[in-house]
């Protein structure tokens, strides 16, 4: 293939990415899945291709069967990606840290929490090192991280972790944020979990304020955290603090 073919496929690989992105964010993840799919098999045949080009699609492909629930299957695409990205010797530390939260977001989900962790503590310390990093990120990588203590009773480690990433993002987005509620509602659960369920009813009906008025009362994650609420009201009736709490993950890069 020529440079100009080249290039023009290229940019259509780069263009059908760019338009899977937007299908997956209206939850169009068929049409998603095989947009990435297509760009993959243009940038795989038009010879030489770009590492980075190759793992972001990867990346994305993992995204997608980690948002329908095929954690397994998308597991295997986010750790070939980040295998990928590692060999490049050029490749940006932050697309690498962002790898490895994708990946540890699906080793989550499979309660796969050693090797979860050791992903997440790994990209907080190449966002620490990085000249330029979007604080945001680092708050989301805290958020999982702090939610996955939570799952484990680890409710120290997990209130810190919240806190930390709570304060970075209403710094960073704003005290109403959606996201912002995601870790209220997640540092609520620590605290019903640890069995202070005064404190977990308070953030809880903060999150709850924030998502009515920003999403919804419609929207699952108003759903999920105004029955969170309930289930405080009825321990607090009961003086039961055992029972799972749903969670509230970051997104997924």
């Amino acid at each position: 293939m020529g440079r100009r073919a080249r290039r023009l496929v290229m940019r259509l690989a780069a263009a059908l990415n760019a338009l899977g992105l937007r299908c997956k964010a209206r939850a169009r993840h068929k049409t998603a899945r095989g947009l990435y799919r297509r760009a993959l098999w243009l940038i795989e045949r038009a010879g030489r291709p770009h590492p980075d080009h190759i793992a972001t699609l990867y990346h994305n492909l993992g995204g997608i069967e980690h948002a329908d629930g095929n954690y397994a299957a998308g597991e295997v695409l986010a750790r070939h990606g980040l295998e990928i990205r590692l060999r490049y010797d050029r490749a940006d530390p932050i697309d690498i840290a962002r790898d490895m939260v994708a990946l540890g977001a699906l080793l989550d989900a499979q309660q796969k929490y050693d090797e979860s962790e050791l992903m997440y503590q790994e990209a907080l310390r190449i966002f620490g090192r990085a000249p330029r990093v979007n604080a945001g990120e680092i708050a989301v990588t805290l958020n999982d991280l702090g939610a996955q203590y939570a799952q484990r009773g680890m409710f120290d480690a997990a209130a810190e972790a919240l806190e930390r990433a709570l304060a970075m993002k209403r710094h960073a987005l704003g005290a109403r944020h959606p996201d912002v509620a995601v870790t209220l509602n997640n540092l609520a659960m620590t605290y019903r979990r640890g069995g202070n369920l005064e404190r977990a009813d308070k953030l809880y009906a903060q999150a709850t304020r924030i998502f009515e008025r920003r999403l919804g009362p419609s929207h699952p994650s108003t759903i999920t955290c105004r029955a969170n609420r309930a289930a405080v009201w009825r321990a607090q009736r009961e003086e039961d603090f055992s029972g799972a709490i749903p969670i509230i993950r970051g997104h997924y890069g």
